[in-house]
């Protein structure tokens, strides 16, 4: 894990951001709703950018997405994490980290209701996330919760970086 130069912050909390993303990862392997509201700022305060492209505003959006991702797919892992960093400052904190997902299509009559193309064979996505996290739950109380998230496709594998060519 890498700390940017003049963050601050206290390792207990530095560790409960990581519990909580850790926690979200997993959620995320098996649609664990449950999991996943833990994480998340109740009330009208979560917004996120998913990984599908589309933008979800608060927690219930997210909990009826997943509620019906849960239907047509299957997250088989979240695995290959990497480049992990957390930066704190005061009631604050900002995590970056990349890693891929695999998703399995499930074929079945909800999958062909659903209106969406799924691939027949599993797909691994390399993906690059951020989330915000503050420390106020949507009561007011002093608890680490995320409040943002923004995840998005990785470059392919091997690809130069633009005016680098690494």
């Amino acid at each position: 894990m890498m700390t940017m130069p003049g963050f601050e912050g206290s390792d207990a909390d530095r560790k409960e951001i990581i519990r909580l993303h850790n926690q979200w990862m997993r959620a995320n392997a098996h649609f664990d709703i449950a999991s996943a509201v833990g994480v998340f700022v109740g009330g009208d305060g979560f917004h996120g950018f998913n990984l599908n492209g589309h933008t979800y505003g608060k927690r219930d959006e997210w909990v009826k997405l997943w509620t019906f991702l849960k239907s047509v797919m299957d997250i088989g892992d979240v695995r290959g994490e990497k480049d992990l960093r957390v930066n704190l400052r005061g009631d604050m904190a900002w995590l970056s980290f990349e890693a891929e997902i695999v998703a399995n299509a499930m074929r079945d009559a909800a999958t062909a209701a659903s209106g969406i193309a799924l691939p027949a064979d599993p797909v691994v996505m390399r993906f690059r996330g951020s989330e915000v996290y503050v420390r106020q739950d949507e009561t007011g109380a002093r608890a680490w919760k995320m409040w943002h998230c923004h995840y998005s496709p990785c470059a392919p594998a091997g690809e130069p970086r633009p005016a680098f060519g690494d």
